[in-house]
Parts: structure tokens; C-alpha cells; sequence
């Protein structure tokens, strides 16, 4: 009976075993900075465990509004974030940092690009996102400025727009396509350069819009999944944010 007891005490109780998870739902272009904030975290707090789910901010809203489980939302839109509060579906939304568009170019081009201007080449394949998704709005207000400005012209921005070989849901896809040699240029978020072999050519400051990229709370919460948030708008992570080509927090 003794015996017995004593092997009782050495088995691990359920809440030993299981890690409490927090899911967090995250635009993709955030994939490498958030994945490397949860290790941060996760060695902080070894019992409790992040669960990314990394796609489009519009994707990802529409799981949400479907019920799919979440803890937190990060978008890489305003618009879409507010779609959701208006709905009552996300509260405590905060602005957690910014990102601003690049041109990505591959680096084997025989005669590359050294401004947008330059890009003006029927020999040039152009890929950009999608008008539904962050990054495609993103790009269409920076054409829009373009074309406004005397300095550019409607003319520029049109034969961009002739060039235009594909248009991509997700910024990963037009990295991914530059990188495979199926197009040569792209419109992209800067931080997504950090980890890829393309060149990077800055755009007009002027046009080039700041990506604002909100974080919420999703339905009830709980307790983990609020110092997860905290942690998120603490400076150890926008450090990391910063280093990963983002604007951080503090200086939106």
C-alpha cells in the first residue's frame, strides 16, 4: 500500500503536462519577428505555449468572424481591425508598430534598377499585392501619390502598372517569386528584406504610406493570454520588431 502511494506521488499531474496556450492570430509579413518574441517569452514562462497562426490580415479577420479560436489578433491594417471592434469581436486595440513599402529586386539582374523611375522597362516583371490585402492597398495609395506628383506623372505609374506580371494575397508570395526568378521586381514591406537575397531600393518618402499594424485582445481572454499582450507592447519586444526592419512602437 505504501509502495502504492509513493508511486501516485511520482506520477505528473495533468497540469504539469499540458502547456496552456495562447494562440495569437498575426499578418504573415511578421512571421520571423513574432516567431523569435514567442521563443523570448516562452523562456520566461516554460508552462505556457505560443501558438502562431501567421496568414493575410484580411484571412485571418474572417476566421475570426467565423468563431476560428483566438487569443489575439495582430493586423497589418487599421481598417481591418476596426471592422472587427465595430463588430465587437477584438477589444484593447493598440497600435504595436509600423513597416513601410520597398522595391525588392534580384540581385542577378543584368542591368538592375537604381530608383522606381528606372523600373520604367518593358523588360522588367512586376509583381505586387492584391488590392484586398494590406500591401496591395498600400501600393495603390503609393501609385496614387506617384501619379499626383509632377515629378513622376500618371504616364510613370501606368506603364507600372503594364508591367504588373501577378498580383499576391500574401507578401511572402511575391518574395517567393522573386526569389524563384519569376519576376524581378516587387513591391514589399521593408522588413520583409531582412531575410531574403533581394536588393532593396527605397521608395518616395512622400508617398510611400506607413503600414500601421494594431494588436487586440479577441473575445473573453484570459489571464495568459494578457501578459502575452503585455509583453508584445513591452520595449524588450519592440527591440526586436526594430531588428526585424520594423518601426517601433515608440516612434509611430
Amino acid at each position: 500500500m505504501r509502495l502504492f502511494c509513493w508511486l501516485l506521488l511520482l506520477l505528473p499531474t495533468p497540469g504539469l503536462l499540458m502547456a496552456q496556450e495562447i494562440t495569437v492570430f498575426a499578418a504573415s509579413s511578421l512571421n520571423e519577428a513574432l516567431t523569435e518574441i514567442a521563443r523570448h517569452y516562452q523562456r520566461q514562462h516554460p508552462r505556457q505555449r505560443v501558438v502562431l497562426n501567421f496568414a493575410g490580415s484580411q484571412t485571418l479577420a474572417m476566421q475570426i468572424e467565423q468563431g476560428a479560436p483566438a487569443d489575439l489578433f495582430i493586423s497589418a491594417d487599421r481598417a481591418v481591425m476596426d471592422r472587427l471592434q465595430r463588430g465587437g469581436l477584438v477589444k484593447d486595440a493598440e497600435p504595436l508598430l509600423g513597416n513601410r513599402l520597398v522595391l525588392a529586386t534580384r540581385r542577378d539582374l543584368p542591368h538592375p534598377p537604381g530608383s522606381l523611375a528606372e523600373l520604367n522597362r518593358s523588360d522588367l516583371l512586376l509583381v505586387i499585392g492584391n488590392p484586398q490585402v494590406p500591401v496591395g492597398r498600400y501600393t495603390r495609395l503609393l501609385f496614387a501619390g506617384l501619379a499626383a506628383d509632377p515629378a513622376y506623372g500618371a504616364g510613370l505609374v501606368a506603364a507600372l502598372e503594364r508591367q504588373v506580371v501577378s498580383e499576391e494575397s500574401r507578401v511572402k508570395a511575391i518574395i517567393a517569386k522573386l526569389s524563384l526568378g519569376e519576376a524581378d521586381a516587387g513591391i514589399v514591406y521593408r522588413s520583409d528584406l531582412g531575410n531574403s537575397r533581394l536588393a532593396g531600393i527605397p521608395l518616395p518618402e512622400q508617398h510611400n504610406p506607413r503600414a500601421l499594424y494594431p494588436l487586440a485582445k479577441v473575445g473573453g481572454g484570459s489571464a495568459d493570454s494578457d501578459r502575452f499582450y503585455r509583453f508584445l507592447l513591452s520595449a524588450g519586444a519592440e527591440e526586436i520588431f526594430r531588428r526585424h526592419g520594423f518601426i517601433g512602437r515608440s516612434r509611430l
